[in-house]
């Protein structure tokens, strides 16, 4: 596992004098770092999807606790200082956004965490308080069982939502302001 990890980090440079890993993208256009499908203006045009894909990767191959820059080579005659300094804050723009949507996400599966875990008290408690009735019919006895089928399927998806998805999504949130607080910046081609 550590030679795996040790592989994936020396695919990417480090730069020398902020000892940050550079994950290093190559344009022949500024064009290439858009969705070309999105019309919006410059500042809030969506990232290309492939490279988006591709900075999720690295950010999950270089550990979180290691600088992270991101270096767009362009070739020298094609190169202009407005539309770099555009296109960088178009890309943080988008690292917002998708910070936005993480947020939402993370309350939207909170919400439905207290939801779940109210829920399942309520039937369980249900549950528990009808089971101590003297007198109990078939159809009581069959409500019963259904309370505590369903405050503990209910407590399992709360524990699930709380351990697994909400946990994916608050390390992706972290990828994403790691990228936030990044340099980025573009270079000439390398030759």
């Amino acid at each position: 596992m550590k030679h795996k990890k040790l592989e994936s980090l020396a695919l990417y440079n480090t730069n020398p004098e902020s000892k940050a890993y550079v994950v290093e993208v190559s344009l022949d256009d500024y064009s290439e770092l858009f969705n070309g499908w999105d019309a919006s203006p410059l500042r809030r045009k969506d990232l290309e999807p492939e490279l988006m894909d591709y900075l999720e990767q690295a950010a999950t191959e270089i550990p979180i606790r290691e600088k992270l820059e991101l270096c767009f080579y362009m070739p020298k005659e094609k190169r202009d200082l407005d539309k770099e300094f555009k296109s960088i804050t178009s890309v943080m723009n988008n690292f917002k956004v998708v910070l936005s949507t993480i947020h939402k996400q993370l309350s939207h599966n909170y919400r439905r965490l207290a939801i779940y875990i109210i829920i399942s008290l309520i039937f369980l408690s249900a549950a528990y308080l009808l089971r101590n009735v003297t007198h109990i019919s078939l159809f009581i006895n069959i409500m019963i069982e259904g309370f505590f089928i369903g405050g503990w399927f209910l407590l399992w998806e709360a524990f699930s939502l709380f351990f697994f998805d909400t946990h994916e999504t608050r390390v992706r949130q972290k990828f994403f302001n790691r990228f936030l607080i990044s340099d980025i910046y573009f270079k000439d081609t390398k030759e």
